[in-house]
């Protein structure tokens, strides 16, 4: 009985009533990325690391960057970057 109570709460944590639900990502690079949108900024997290925020650089709110990693969504695709390196497309969401 405590188990089935640990599991059902648990289970009951992730995502349930959280205005900024977690999207999940596998870009073309081999990269997983966990996405949650917060408006001003997008918090991620890379290949199950801790979170780290990105802020909003534009008024649109589609690109997210601390200048080392970079998050674009535009018309729903979403890339991602490190540094001066080509942005990987991702799927998922």
């Amino acid at each position: 009985m405590i188990a089935s109570f640990k599991h059902s709460a648990s289970g009951a944590s992730i995502g349930a009533g959280n205005p900024y639900p977690v999207s999940n990502y596998t870009c073309q690079d081999g990269t997983r990325l966990a996405v949650r949108l917060l408006g001003d900024r997008a918090s991620v997290s890379v290949n199950d690391a801790a979170e780290v925020d990105l802020p909003s650089m534009g008024p649109e709110g589609t690109i997210f960057s601390n200048g080392q990693w970079t998050l674009t969504i535009i018309q729903g695709q979403l890339s991602w970057g490190v540094g001066r390196a080509v942005p990987s497309a991702c799927a998922g969401g």
